[in-house]
C-alpha cells in the first residue's frame, strides 16, 4: 500500500459523559501493550489514528481472545438469533449477552492465561453504553458491532440482515448499520474523520441500484475498502503484524530492528521507518513527508 501527502483532519472533542467513559479507557493502558506509553493523538494519519485506538479499546476489553464462535454461543444461548437487528433490547440484558460471552471465553483458555471476566464485562459495557450514548436500551445492531470487532471480515451474515427475500440489499438498513457502526470511531474521538453522515451509504456504492452479494462483498473487501471503512480491515491488520519482526534498521531512530508494520521510501535509497516514526510523521536526510511509502507486513 502507497502513501503520499495525506492531510491530518482535525481531532474530534467532547465534554459529554459518554466522551468521557471512552476516554479513561484509552488512557488506562494495560500492562504489556506496546502502544501503552504512547498518545494515540500524535499518530498524524487519522485512518491509523482510528485504527490504532479501535484495536486498543479490542485488547483491553481481551475482545481480541473472542473469535465468532464465541459470538454465535453467545447469541445463540440469549435469544438473539431470533431478533431482527434493529430490536432494542435493555442494557441489563446486553451485560448478560457480553457475560456469557466472557464466561465461555475462559472455559476455553488455559488455566495459565485466564482473564479478569468482571473487569473485561465492565470496561466493554460502558464503552458500549458509552459508544451509544443512551442508557435505556440499546439497539441489537450494536450486538452486531462485537462481530465487527472479533471477526475480520463484513460478510454473508451481516449481507443476510440488510437484504431482502430476494437477495438485494435494502439501503435503508446498510444505512442503519454504517449510523451504528461509525460510532465505534466516534466514540475514540475520530467523529470528524470517520463519522456518520447522510452520504455513507452513497460512497459505498456510488452508482449501483441494486445490489447482490457478490457485489457487496467485492465493495467492502476492496482495497481501498469504502472511505468511510478504511479503518476496519486496517484494525485487523495491525492485530497481524504485532508480532511480525523485521531484522532492519529505522533510518530515523536507527533502532536496529522493527515490530509491526515496516515503511520504505519509493524515492530514497534503502530509507525505511519503522512504525512509530511513520506514524509520527518523522523524516531526515533527504526523506520528506511528501515521498510515497510502500508499507511491508512482512520480512
Amino acid at each position: 500500500m502507497l502513501y503520499g501527502s495525506i492531510p491530518v483532519p482535525g481531532l474530534g472533542e467532547s465534554g459529554r459523559p459518554s466522551s468521557i467513559l471512552c476516554k479513561r479507557l484509552l488512557i488506562s493502558y494495560g500492562a504489556g501493550d506496546n502502544r501503552g506509553a504512547q498518545n494515540f493523538d500524535v499518530i498524524r494519519l487519522s485512518t491509523y489514528r482510528t485504527a490504532c485506538k479501535l484495536r486498543f479499546v479490542q485488547k483491553r476489553c481481551n475482545l481480541h481472545l473472542v473469535d465468532i464462535w464465541n459470538m454465535i454461543e453467545a447469541f445463540r444461548d440469549n435469544g438473539l438469533n431470533t431478533l431482527d437487528h434493529t430490536t432494542e433490547i435493555s442494557v441489563s440484558r446486553l451485560e448478560t449477552v457480553i457475560s456469557s460471552i466472557y464466561y465461555q471465553l475462559n472455559k476455553r483458555l488455559p488455566s495459565t492465561h485466564q482473564i479478569s471476566v468482571e473487569q473485561s464485562i465492565s470496561l466493554l459495557l460502558n464503552f458500549m453504553i458509552a459508544a451509544y450514548d443512551r442508557l435505556a436500551a440499546i439497539p441489537n445492531y450494536l450486538i452486531l458491532l462485537l462481530v465487527v470487532f472479533t471477526y475480520p471480515v463484513i460478510g454473508l451474515d451481516i449481507f443476510s440482515q440488510m437484504s431482502d427475500s430476494s437477495g438485494l440489499m435494502m439501503f435503508g438498513k446498510l444505512d442503519q448499520f454504517l449510523k451504528e457502526a461509525l460510532k465505534l470511531p466516534t466514540a475514540v474521538f475520530e467523529g470528524p474523520s470517520f463519522g456518520y453522515t447522510e452520504h455513507a451509504v452513497r460512497t459505498c456504492f456510488p452508482q449501483q441500484k441494486k445490489i447482490m452479494l457478490n457485489m457487496f462483498l467485492d465493495t467492502m473487501m476492496a482495497d481501498p475498502p469504502p472511505q468511510c471503512l478504511v479503518w476496519l480491515p486496517l484494525m485487523h491488520r495491525l492485530a497481524h503484524v504485532e508480532n511480525v519482526f523485521h531484522p532492519v534498521e529505522c533510518s530515523y531512530c536507527h533502532c536496529e530492528s522493527m515490530m509491526g508494520f515496516r515503511y520504505r521510501c519509493q524515492q530514497c535509497h534503502n530509507y525505511q521507518l519503522c512504525q512509530n516514526c511513520f506514524w509520527r510523521g518523522h523524516a531526515n536526510g533527504t526523506h520528506s513527508n511528501q515521498h510515497q511509502m510502500k508499507e511491508h507486513s512482512s520480512w
